[in-house]
């Protein structure tokens, strides 16, 4: 054994060159302190083996065995168990974490490969990664799994969720102040010349079906309220997906259970419908008392009255626009007892042309106030049989009688001359649009085959409903 060891001596010996302090083996001009070439024999182990030691090792060692005399010192880490029972140096191998070289740096093991993977730092200087067509990609499961400075950002890896200015995200993205004024405003800023579509955009991805909603919610209730209380947006109006025409803008609120409809706009009329889904004018109300205007000033000029028609539409109606109309002229009576159309009238005003020659067409539909007045003379007991006569005044409508009035037409005073007699025939009558009014006159007891009676008239026709 003693033989065996002496010549191994003798060997290692005849390959180690010593010059100028410099070490060489394997090479008879090192070139360095120690300098190690590798060997052709094909059975030599080439290679520098430093010792190897678990964690537990080191941190086992006396306090203070390794000092800033050792910086630099490696070591080959085998077992990164964390250490357990005595461990004065415990705090010198904090960084060790996995399997490989270590140094020391005269306070801690560090790894030889220090990278983002198994050790913090922080940038020298700036940095560019340049991808090309390579991917990056974070894999997390962890709740905070990828963060920047604490809060700003935040990704939920397991629960598939954003945070910005928590760490916590409740939803898909999540987004939380805390500086009262600060949160005030969200800014995107558009690209010079956008000038068409949202620059924000929501979009249902489900089925293109009828009733499918895309909308914004608002809450003010509290960090664990859940969804909006109030949500705008648009409501599918069709099953067919053509130009936006299928989508109206929406507006509802939930009191606790699903949205109620508030308003909704049609996107080809631009009708702005409250209280209904269907509006068929520019602003359709459908409600109770749906209007209330308070603080009006009296007109200073010539102005209408606002009118609701029969399917609640409101009109303005004034001079010009309401239904109206008069005609004067006579009516000259040839027989007794029998009833005569009037003459032309001549019109003293026809708002809507609806008087033509001795009758009134309706334009529209409603309730109308019709006078027709007609003025008998009186007339000498020659002609009339010593007693006078009565005067009669007929409104007929499509040819049907609807009101009928007379009046007694007296002799004139023995010393004064013949006037006239009035005799009025007022009335309402609900007319349909087409529908025509006539007017016809009658006396009974006179004697108009000898000298016909002249009587003037005067129609008035208004529309007052």
């Amino acid at each position: 054994m003693k033989i065996k060891r002496f010549y191994s001596l003798i060997t290692l010996c005849s390959t180690i060159v010593i010059t100028h302090a410099q070490v060489g083996i394997n090479t008879a001009n090192p070139q360095a302190t120690l300098d190690v070439v590798g060997s052709t024999n094909t059975n030599m182990r080439d290679g520098i083996l430093p010792p190897r030691v678990s964690k537990q090792q080191l941190a086992s060692k006396d306090f203070g065995t390794y000092g800033i005399d050792q910086k630099g010192a490696i070591v080959y880490i085998t077992d990164v168990t964390s250490p357990t029972g005595t461990t004065p140096s415990i705090a010198e191998v904090g960084s060790i974490d996995s399997i490989g070289y270590y140094y020391f740096t005269g306070f801690q093991w560090v790894p030889f490969a220090m990278n983002l993977y198994n050790t913090d730092g922080s940038l020298s200087g700036n940095r560019v990664v340049t991808q090309n067509s390579n991917t990056l990609t974070f894999t997390t499961t962890a709740n905070n799994g990828f963060s920047i400075d604490g809060t700003t950002f935040s990704v939920d890896g397991a629960n598939h969720r954003v945070g910005l200015g928590t760490s916590s995200p409740e939803t898909r993205f999540h987004v939380v102040s805390t500086t009262p004024v600060s949160n005030r405003y969200n800014l995107i800023d558009a690209t010079a010349g956008t000038n068409q579509y949202g620059i924000v955009t929501l979009r249902n991805t489900s089925a293109l079906a009828t009733g499918n909603f895309s909308l914004l919610g608002f809450t003010n209730n509290g960090p664990s309220s859940g969804g909006g209380n109030w949500a705008l947006g648009s409501v599918r109006t069709g099953s067919t997906l053509t130009n936006g025409s299928e989508e109206d803008f929406y507006i509802g609120n939930s009191t606790g259970g699903g949205l109620i409809e508030r308003m909704r706009i049609n996107p080809i009329s631009g009708n702005v419908g409250i209280g209904t889904s269907s509006a068929t004018n520019k602003l359709h109300i459908n409600a109770t008392n749906p209007i209330r205007l308070e603080g009006l000033q009296t007109s200073s000029g010539t102005a209408g009255s606002l009118t609701v028609n029969s399917t609640g539409v409101v009109q303005l109606q004034n001079s010009s626009s309401i239904s109206a109309a008069r005609g004067t002229g006579i009516v000259v009576i040839t027989t007794n007892n029998t009833f005569v159309n009037t003459a032309t009238s001549a019109k003293t005003f026809d708002n809507l042309s609806e008087m033509t020659g001795n009758t009134f067409t309706a334009s529209a539909t409603g309730l109308y106030k019709v006078d027709f007045v007609i003025n008998y003379p009186q007339r000498g007991a020659t002609e009339d049989g010593g007693d006078g006569y009565l005067g009669y005044a007929q409104i007929s409508l499509n040819g049907i009688q609807q009101s009928f009035t007379n009046t007694k037409v007296s002799l004139p005073e023995a010393s004064g001359a013949p006037s006239f007699v009035t005799c009025t025939n007022t009335t309402l009558l609900k007319m349909n649009a087409g529908q025509v009014l006539s007017f016809q006159a009658l006396t009974f007891g006179s004697t108009p085959n000898s000298t016909n009676i002249i009587a003037p008239f005067t129609i008035n026709v208004v529309r007052i409903d």
